[in-house]
């Protein structure tokens, strides 16, 4: 069986298909089938870490830029008919001299740290699985450190029990007022009514989420608020990440099956 979407593997699908004896994920992200029961049942899971980390790295500095510099409230105003240029709060940052926080330091995170290398940024990171990574243009910290000082939180986390709303209401109290917040995680990692109240408030900056609950959103659930940088689940969207996966899910599962 092979998993493209995001939406919820039920085991009565699975029941339902007694020779199975691989469920392969396109991509990465196994929160949406039950593993005990396949496991239960001796069906092997794939997934395929880290061959789409770039697609998904180039989208999270995209983000970075593009809420600096204010692009998505400039270009609604602009669809508008509206010329923008000096309107009180329409101040643009730059990158530079900025330190960002990734949270989650996988393959998505080590990407990340290799785009930013040279454009002048001090990086941090921190993982809830591992501890210090050897070799890398990053400093391990504590997540409450690395939340206080950075003023780009980036969260790359995959869903799990121990991830869930790993940033809710109090980690954005901790964070500073002028920062962004950027998840690319599954729905649930990150707090999203938090983080939207946080930016409504002025608590924080802005914000970007890739991924829903409920995906595709409601029609009245799409639309466009300030400080907000919300797309239909596109950060891997790239021609190039898709044929590389192609390879990768083949090449899985022959392995599997011996092909």
């Amino acid at each position: 069986m092979l998993v493209v979407g995001t939406e919820p593997v039920s085991n009565a699908l699975l029941a339902a298909c007694p020779r199975l004896k691989l469920v392969q994920r396109w991509g990465t992200g196994l929160d949406n089938i039950d593993r005990d029961y396949v496991a239960g049942r001796g069906i092997a899971t794939a997934e395929l870490p880290g061959v789409n980390a770039r697609s998904v790295s180039e989208f999270i500095l995209l983000a970075m830029l593009a809420l600096l510099r204010q692009l998505p409230d400039v270009t609604v105003s602009w669809s508008r008919g509206r010329w923008e240029t000096g309107r009180p709060g329409m101040v643009s940052r730059r990158l530079q001299g900025k330190t960002v926080g990734l949270l989650g330091y996988g393959a998505i995170g080590r990407d990340l740290t290799r785009l930013l290398h040279s454009l002048d940024v001090d990086i941090l990171y921190h993982d809830v699985t591992a501890a210090e990574v050897a070799g890398v243009s990053a400093r391990y910290v504590a997540k409450e450190e690395l939340l206080a000082r950075s003023d780009i939180v980036t969260v790359q986390l995959p869903l799990t029990p121990s991830t869930l709303c790993e940033i809710g209401a109090p980690e954005i109290a901790v964070m500073k007022r002028s920062a962004i917040l950027i998840s690319v995680s599954r729905a649930g990692v990150v707090d999203e009514a938090a983080a939207r109240l946080a930016v409504a408030e002025g608590h924080l900056a802005a914000a970007s989420f890739d991924n829903f609950a409920i995906e595709p959103l409601p029609a009245d659930q799409i639309g466009h608020t300030p400080g907000i940088l919300a797309t239909p689940h596109i950060g891997g969207a790239a021609i190039e990440g898709f044929e590389a996966l192609v390879d990768a899910c083949f090449k899985s599962i022959s392995s599997h099956f011996d092909l």
